[in-house]
């Protein structure tokens, strides 16, 4: 039972260990090409999220969006990002934003800026629409691979409704989320980079992939 308990030990650590580097080191995956980014003036959305974004400038590395939300509509889930900000600012309507665990209303010209590693949702519960449009200043821009993430996302769990569900859920977010920097809100993100350092080998062995040429923009 030892011999067996140790064998099995040991071919997993070989396995962790193994499909990590083959994946990430020996047979990467290709960084996208220019033609995966959103080109200024295109307009994607999530009919799952019930928004749409509309490019308004990239410059230097950053991108700059508008997002559109319908009415009662409940945005994407609540979500981290460990290495940049978000600035909201209202241009029209009320935002909702979860912040923290508490709920923020912004009206128009209020903005709320959400640091790196805290847990947040924008969603609007009103029977307006709401739009967020910042300026186009450093401050409001986002690192430009993010608006690869966006299409890539809404394209995928838009695709069919049974890849908001686990398993194939979790698969796909384990090749997209240590690429793009976009994590679920719950567990804390260094188990979820110690769960997707498991599975993403055989994710990608499944078929899943950070990027997508069916979801490039048109």
């Amino acid at each position: 039972m030892k011999r067996i308990l140790k064998a099995s030990v040991s071919m997993l650590a070989l396995y962790l260990l193994g499909g990590a580097v083959l994946d990430r080191f020996v047979f990467p995956e290709p960084a996208p090409d220019e033609s995966y980014y959103p080109p200024v003036g295109s307009v994607f959305g999530s009919k799952m999220e019930g928004f749409e974004q509309r490019i308004l400038q990239r410059e230097d590395g950053l991108f700059w969006l508008e997002l559109t939300m319908g009415p009662n509509v409940p945005g994407p889930p609540e979500h981290v990002h460990t290495s940049f900000s978000e600035r909201f600012m209202v241009a029209e309507g009320t935002l909702s934003l979860l912040v923290n665990g508490e709920v923020r209303e912004l009206g128009r010209s209020e903005s709320f800026l959400v640091s790196p590693g805290t847990p947040h949702k924008p969603f609007n519960r009103t029977d307006k629409p709401v739009v967020v449009r910042g300026p186009l200043t450093e401050e409001y821009g986002i690192p430009e691979p993010f608006s690869v993430f966006l299409a890539q996302a809404y394209g995928f769990f838009d695709e069919d409704p049974t890849n908001k569900q686990v398993p194939k859920a979790l698969l796909q977010m384990s090749r997209f989320s240590p690429v793009y920097d976009s994590w679920s809100a719950d567990p804390p993100v260094p188990v979820q980079r110690l769960l997707f350092h498991a599975i993403g080998p055989t994710a990608r062995l499944l078929g899943y992939r950070a990027h997508y040429p069916r979801f490039k923009p048109r």
